[in-house]
């Protein structure tokens, strides 16, 4: 079929089309560097190529591609800095975000050497609608999971849930999704520190 019979078709249509095309099967989209090993896995978050053929397709494509994909956000040092970076270039379509999971580099007891990230999501249903938090977690690394592990995903999504409405109001920005990725960062080194404390 020739792109111009293509725009022919309602837009309903084409919308399914879209949708088709762009919805990564099994795949999650990151918004920071792959490490090497991390790229047999994950997808980087780039704009599809066919935003790019017409202004029409990409008017109609990009917003499809940004709610139908999950998101993920590193909370980490340089990562969340890829990712503050990226919440710029992609400022014009935040609104469209359904799914993001952000993954907090796990925080082992004094003396134990675990290293892993634990994910947690939040998803909201509609463009305008508050972000709810998803209270399954999970453990990103192949190595066993540390026995609290449970309670610091706990904790993670306690005060993530604390934390979505700064990103549930309308216009939410970079700002807020960047500070929302830092605090909730910020507040589980504290928790671990203030516990290895009383250890």
């Amino acid at each position: 079929m020739s792109l111009a019979r293509l725009l022919t078709l309602p837009l309903e249509i084409r919308e399914l089309v879209w949708e088709h095309v762009l919805t990564e099967a099994d795949q999650t989209l990151v918004t920071f560097r792959l490490d090497a090993f991390q790229r047999e896995y994950y997808s980087y978050s780039t704009q599809p190529a066919l935003a790019r053929v017409s202004r029409q397709i990409r008017s109609e494509s990009l917003p499809i591609w940004y709610e139908r994909n999950r998101f993920i956000f590193h909370t980490e040092d340089a990562k969340a800095q890829d990712v503050r970076t990226w919440l710029r270039c992609n400022e014009l379509h935040l609104e469209h975000i359904r799914h993001i999971t952000l993954w907090v580099r796990y925080i082992p007891p004094a003396n134990a050497h675990l290293q892993g990230a634990l994910a947690v999501s939040i998803d909201r249903r509609k463009k305008h609608d508050p972000w709810q938090v998803d209270p399954n977690w999970t453990w990103i690394t192949v190595l066993r999971r540390p026995p609290d592990l449970a309670r610091d995903a706990s904790y993670l999504i306690e005060k993530l849930r604390d934390m979505t409405s700064s990103i549930s109001k309308d216009r939410a920005g970079v700002d807020d999704y960047y500070a929302l990725i830092y605090r909730l960062r910020l507040l589980y080194i504290q928790e671990k520190t203030s516990a290895r404390q009383l250890e």
